[in-house]
């Protein structure tokens, strides 16, 4: 198949369009680490981040990351060939078919993805579930190629990273993920060894992250690539901002604002 085209002024282009459809779309895109993200893969490794399948928005969240983060790292991804068939221009931007209902297509697949991590400069983002899946269900298997290139290539870091696309109090969703701990695996680590790290790696992601979004408060380390925005949604809303503009305060349309009032009322006095 060789290698996919990966054009970078094409790919910058389309992450600033995306990064406007994301800010209409959502209210924010908040980003949780254990570690400093630009320390996480050495400078001769290339990079592998795998991910959970959860909507249609992965492939743009995850071009989004690597612009951000991994922004001297050429982006490449595999998607389903039917798709790459309906949407060529994605071609252009680093992602390569894939035929999942046929027995040709996993070795098209590893093919493929060792040339590109063959070249250290390369970061290769994967769903390894292989279809959609809530991400609260955790019971589902990662597909076999992960594990078969984690157990092949050398000089290679692999990262987890967990997606949910939460409500919280405003009327649109947020984009909130989180990376996982670096993975990086030798030669005598078997293909059965890795699969298990890998899904037992990608879990405990997806549970750390689920903590920040049922508490609603993510932790000190998180970083906002969109920053949180609220946009009045009714009459009542309009009327607040008047009510604080005449009263000389500033007005915060956050429902989360109601909240912590309403919070500090509750509260007994000492």
């Amino acid at each position: 198949m060789g290698l996919p085209t990966s054009k970078k002024w094409l790919v910058d282009g389309f992450c600033r369009y995306t990064a406007r459809m994301i800010r209409r779309q959502f209210t924010c895109f908040a980003v949780e680490s254990m570690f400093p993200i630009s320390t996480l893969v050495p400078d001769d490794h290339a990079l592998v981040v795998y991910a959970n399948h959860i909507g249609w928005w992965d492939p743009i969240v995850a071009m989004q990351l690597n612009r951000t983060y991994f922004s001297n790292r050429i982006f490449y991804a595999p998607i389903d060939a039917k798709a790459l068939e309906a949407y060529g221009v994605f071609r252009q931007l680093g992602f390569y078919g894939i035929s999942l209902d046929r027995i040709r297509g996993a070795a098209d697949f590893l093919k493929t993805s060792r040339e590109i991590l063959s070249r250290r400069e390369s970061a290769l983002w994967i769903t390894p579930e292989g279809r959609f899946t809530d991400c609260r269900d955790h019971s589902q298997p990662l597909m076999p190629g992960l594990a078969h290139l984690a157990s092949t290539s050398q000089r290679v870091t692999f990262i987890p990273l967990a997606i949910e696309y939460p409500f919280w109090e405003e009327s649109k969703p947020m984009i909130a993920t989180r990376f996982g701990a670096p993975l990086c695996f030798g030669e005598g680590e078997s293909k059965k060894e890795c699969e298990q790290v890998l899904f037992r790696s990608m879990r405990e992601t997806q549970a750390d992250l689920a903590r920040s979004v049922i508490s609603r408060d993510f932790d000190s380390s998180a970083v906002y690539l969109v920053p949180p925005k609220s946009e009045r949604q009714t009459l009542y809303d309009t009327m607040r901002a008047w009510k604080s503009w005449i009263q000389g305060k500033p007005f915060d349309p956050t429902h989360r604002s109601l909240r912590s009032k309403r919070d500090d009322e509750n509260r007994p006095q000492s």
